[in-house]
């Protein structure tokens, strides 16, 4: 809330201030300025400039160390003054004659050339008149020699005029094309003479955050500013990393930090928080739920009796980041070795150590986080009706513990990249499972046995009786846990009666009709499945599939 002191003048100083620390929330950031000052007895304007533009005028706290009282906090948007005229050049006399010799040989040669098209309209409206004139045309009583002594002085007269005309209209091309050449070249100096004329500059508003002080006597002291800024946030990445199929799966938490605000993070300490300050805190109301019979409404409602109801919370406090300790120079050491996560009770805080600059050109710049292994162990998963190889994949285990956030993770298995997947801590599911791709060193081989494939009818109904084998090689040099998983149909008619005969010792989900078969295959060793069902049906009536 201002408070405003009447009667008192005030003085306005202006402090030089740090931006040490920065809390990145997802769409948004906290900043954190510091910086000291001294001033004399009275009320005093202490002004922090060169903010951000989209800082949050609510979100602005201040605290002091000295013997003075915090009067009122604003932030301020200040016009500067308008600048003087930049001169960048001075045109070189020797130009300045030449433009203005062009200026004024262009007036000329315009009039010249008005001239010469005066002379060709003349020429044409004489031309106009000869041919125009009765006595082209003749008469009735004219001889024959005086048609002859009439067309002849036409005749003279028009070759006079056409060729005047040509000689005319010669010098018109030329002088216009001495008028052509003369305005490009003037152009080209008016345009080397824009470039040198005195240019204003733009002038850009200054930010500030003015903070309004007391004090009794002279003093010097400290002040502390923080504020919400928009045009920021981070988002996580993952890179997942296994070097073999006996080995830890290495989760490497990232942060892809950005900012547009207007001030460059150099060399600040960040901290990121998984919290949304702009999220509706208001708690909600669930009101009583009253049944009874429908009567339609006999009037129409108010907007005030449409409303909900809710109880507002108002609860935001400052954030501050103590200062850390220098990093250990030797041996080198990972950025992610330099962070530490702090449990809240509404949101995870990671803290990072290190020291960061984040410029403020909207780029994402990646700043790690945490580097964990997973405990994580691995099968293969068979599936050999759709896909003839196997599929390596991962299961991981107490993931949780690291704060995950969604996000998409890179996943490497022996220094190769595999592809991409979604990390969604969300799930109430203590295991993560991740496809690390194909491994062709197991060999699949799926076939119906054809002699055990036969039909038979009894009354309206037929009998098929279906079998497969399925063969599986681990030609690895260690042993894989192998999950195989085939199926048979599932009837969703009371005539069509499907019984598994022989399911080869799988576990057997019948709502689903999949089979699945779960052991350990030793290196180079074999293993084969054969499973057997019957499917009786009308004879009648075509079914879809049987196989």
């Amino acid at each position: 809330m201002a408070i405003y002191i009447l009667g008192f003048a005030t003085d306005e100083k202006t402090i030089k201030s740090d931006l040490k620390n920065v809390t990145v929330f997802p769409g948004s950031a906290q900043l954190f300025r510091s910086g000291s000052f001294s001033i004399s007895s009275g009320i005093t304007e202490l002004v922090f400039e060169n903010v951000s533009p989209f800082v949050d005028p609510k979100s602005i706290q201040a605290k002091g160390a000295g013997s003075y009282v915090i009067l009122d906090v604003q932030f301020r948007v200040k016009q500067p003054e308008p600048a003087l005229p930049v001169y960048n050049n001075i045109l070189p006399p020797k130009i300045l004659s030449e433009i203005k010799f062009l200026q004024d040989s262009l007036a000329d040669v315009s009039f010249e050339l008005e001239a010469i098209r005066s002379k060709i309209d003349v020429l044409n409206l004489e031309k106009t008149l000869l041919m125009n004139n009765s006595l082209v045309k003749g008469s009735g009583g004219d001889t024959i020699p005086e048609l002859k002594a009439t067309l002849e002085f036409f005749r003279v007269k028009l070759n006079d005029i056409n060729t005047e005309l040509v000689k005319i209209r010669k010098d018109e091309y030329k002088v216009s094309l001495k008028q052509n050449n003369m305005q490009i070249r003037l152009n080209d100096l008016l345009a080397y003479n824009s470039q040198v004329l005195p240019t204003v500059q733009p002038q850009v508003p200054i930010y500030q955050i003015v903070v309004t002080v007391s004090a009794e006597a002279a003093v010097s002291g400290s002040m502390d500013i923080n504020y919400m800024v928009n045009n920021a946030g981070w988002a996580p990445s993952y890179d997942l990393r296994a070097n073999g199929s006996d080995q830890p799966m290495q989760l490497i938490y990232k942060a892809n930090v950005w900012q547009n605000t207007g001030e460059n993070w150099d060399n600040v300490k960040l901290k990121l928080s998984t919290i949304t300050p702009t999220a509706n805190n208001v708690k909600p109301y669930l009101p009583v739920f009253y049944l009874g019979y429908y009567t339609a409404p006999a009037y129409l409602r108010t907007d005030s009796e449409k409303r909900d109801r809710a109880y507002a919370a108002d609860d935001f406090s400052a954030r501050e980041l103590a200062a850390s300790g220098s990093p250990s120079t030797a041996p080198a050491d990972y950025a992610y070795n330099y962070t530490s996560a702090v449990q809240t009770l509404t949101n995870v805080e990671f803290d990072i150590k290190l020291s960061y600059s984040v410029p403020s050109d909207g780029k994402s710049h990646m700043v790690p986080v945490q580097n964990k292994e997973i405990p994580t162990t691995y099968y293969h998963y068979i599936v050999p009706k759709i896909e003839s190889q196997a599929f390596l994949v991962a299961k991981l285990t107490d993931w949780e513990t690291m704060d995950l956030l969604p996000g998409n993770a890179n996943i490497y298995f022996d220094g190769t990249f595999i592809g991409e997947t979604m990390i969604n801590p969300n799930t109430l599911e203590d295991t993560m499972e991740l496809a690390l791709g194909r491994d062709r060193s197991i060999v699949i081989n799926r076939k119906k046995l054809k002699d055990e494939v036969n039909s038979k009818i009894i009354g309206s109904y037929r009998t098929k009786v279906i079998s497969y084998e399925i063969s599986i090689k681990n030609n690895k040099a260690v042993a894989a846990n192998i999950i195989v998983q085939d199926q048979i149909p599932v009837s969703q008619d009371q005539d069509i009666k499907v019984e598994l005969v022989d399911g080869g010792k799988a576990e057997v989900d019948e709502g689903m009709g999949l089979l699945t078969w779960k052991y350990k295959l030793l290196s180079k060793e074999s293993k084969k499945h054969v499973f057997t069902y019957n499917v009786v049906y009308d004879k009648n009536k075509p079914v879809a599939s049987v196989y």
